[in-house]
């Protein structure tokens, strides 16, 4: 899937911080997106139930591994 807008998305570093809190705050991140917006999330592992959820409530996401270990998420809210 491809998130629109990736290019020039900002991006929040959610790699040192003890689960639950980058799921928390990569949902409180997508939920404050207008349409058409997006933002890139880094988490400490690939998170399978962000990416659950963020389908659940209608939002684009896509997710790859990063060498130096953890994960980028992009998470795009589609235009109305």
């Amino acid at each position: 899937m491809s998130v629109p807008g990736a290019a020039n998305m900002p991006e929040l570093d959610l790699r040192d911080l003890a689960a639950p809190e980058p799921l928390l705050r990569a949902l409180e991140a997508a939920d404050a997106l207008a349409p058409g917006a997006c933002v890139s999330v880094l988490t400490p592992l690939l998170p399978y139930p962000l990416l659950a959820v963020l389908v659940e409530r209608g939002l684009e996401a896509d997710a790859e591994a990063l060498p130096e270990g953890g994960a980028r998420v992009r998470i795009g809210r589609p235009r109305a």
